[in-house]
């Protein structure tokens, strides 16, 4: 059994989790087969004091653990298994690479089935998926392998490479919502000789986590009439063991805001799922120009009257002051406008009262 990396999703997995490992493994050993890795970008090293969670389980005798193998590799009378340790992107990998290969050449044998391990993308690979940035160059690979095993990449692939063949097997659990429509499996490599291409069965993992993601357009719904529906609708979906992802879009409507909307209460409504995620992505609405140019010039006119209130009652009385003070502030925008004839007639009909 070949782990291309990420065998577990942290460098110090939680000890239930590696509790699980150790009794899976050693059912492996048991029955004889042999379990080989080389760590992955969540379970390398930390720091090279710490070093990764794959040595105590190779001292252990549970994996071997191909980059502290003698010579990166493992070998027996049929196949050749060259481990590479993993790099932190292309800059790592070009400064560190010669060196690991100085110190661990690959030797794939001429009468064996050779197996190149390796954890990262690959910077030429042309199904390398958009959102991945490549770890190792494509020509940093040694040829004379008749099989890549690639980790890594979370949708499979399968391709010709170098005179060989490139697997990348993806993930066995959804790790992201987004991927959660990937089927979840592994390859089952059947050699028949060195010289022929393998038979490689692609296995779907059908004990894999469900997922289900729903997403909610609420465009213009007042913040609790949203929690309502949100509740409604995660209610309806509450399944027991499932891994639920409520993903709330839409606009909302003027004045509304993002932390408005109770997502601990949304939460709460399930009773049954194993987890559940609420990604609030709803956008708040922008305050149309004319909205803000409308507020100012309400606000000027409140503080104009105010201020020819004061004066005029302080002159004429306060009647006289009030009425003085709203032509005041009537006059205000036509003047700005340029509407003399306006500001003629309000000043005709002040002068009247």
């Amino acid at each position: 059994m070949i782990l291309s990396g990420d065998v577990f999703d942290s460098p110090r997995p939680p000890n239930t989790t590696l509790a699980t490992a150790v009794r899976v493994l050693r059912r492996l050993k048991e029955a004889g087969i042999p379990v080989l890795t080389v760590e992955g970008s969540h379970d390398m090293e930390p720091n090279v004091i710490t070093g990764t969670v794959l040595l105590p389980l190779h001292n252990a005798g549970l994996i071997t653990y191909l980059p502290r193998s003698e010579g990166g590799s493992w070998r027996n009378e049929e196949c050749y298994v060259y481990g590479l340790r993993n790099f932190r992107g292309l800059k790592e990998a070009d400064e560190s690479l010669p060196k690991y290969y100085e110190e661990k050449p690959p030797k794939p044998h001429p009468s064996l089935f050779n197996i190149f391990v390796f954890h990262g993308a690959l910077d030429s690979v042309p199904t390398l998926q958009s959102n991945i940035q490549p770890d190792i160059r494509a020509d940093q690979i040694p040829q004379g392998f008749q099989y890549y095993a690639g980790g890594h990449l979370h949708k499979p692939v399968y391709c010709n490479f170098k005179g060989g063949v490139l697997a990348y097997p993806g993930c066995l659990e959804t790790t992201a919502y987004d991927e959660a429509e990937t089927e979840k499996g592994f390859f089952h490599v059947k050699v028949k000789s060195r010289e022929t291409t393998p038979e490689v069965e692609r296995v779907k993992n059908e004990t894999a986590r469900p997922f289900t993601v729903l997403e909610k357009d609420l465009s213009d719904t007042p913040s609790d009439k949203i929690t309502e529906e949100a509740c409604s609708l995660l209610a309806e979906n509450d399944r027991e063991g499932e891994v639920l992802i409520l993903i709330l879009k839409g606009q909302l409507p003027i004045g509304g805001k993002r932390s408005q909307i109770n997502i601990p209460k949304i939460t709460a409504t399930s009773k049954k799922a194993l987890h559940v995620k609420v990604l609030n992505q709803l956008v708040e609405a922008a305050k149309p120009e004319a909205l803000l140019k409308f507020r100012e010039a309400r606000e000027l006119k409140t503080v104009a009257y105010n201020y020819f209130l004061e004066v005029f009652s302080k002159r004429s009385g306060e009647d006289a002051g009030r009425k003085l003070a709203k032509t005041a502030v009537d006059i205000l925008e036509p003047l700005l406008s340029g509407e003399e004839t306006k500001v003629e007639a309000l000043l005709e009909e002040a002068v009247e009262r």
